[in-house]
């Protein structure tokens, strides 16, 4: 069953993305800070990571150049095409503009 790590300090946010991906029968495993999610990452390797940018510790822009070998989805209410670019230049295989 292939795993993805939600990396989003909302918890509200973090709980329905879970849920919704569990209903789907993946598995979901989540950090709410950017040093959360290091050690996490350090422990075991998911098979993807939704990446929030705004978190707090290390934020996404700081902490996307130390995830390696994994696919990274950035999800984030950032809506400068500026951003959308170097993220994507940095390292992530894609942008899902988030907003509430």
């Amino acid at each position: 069953m292939p795993n993805i790590l939600i990396i989003d300090d909302d918890a509200h946010i973090n709980d329905i993305v879970s849920k919704a991906l569990q209903s789907e029968g993946y598995s979901v495993s989540s950090a709410y800070s950017g040093t959360e999610a290091l050690l996490l990452l350090s422990q075991s390797k998911p098979d993807l990571v939704l990446l929030d940018l705004m978190l707090p510790g290390l934020s996404g822009e700081e902490l996307l150049p130390q995830i390696k070998d994994i696919p990274v989805i950035v999800v984030s209410a950032k809506a400068d095409v500026t951003d959308k670019v170097e993220l994507l230049i940095g390292g992530a295989v894609d942008y899902l503009l988030c907003i509430l």
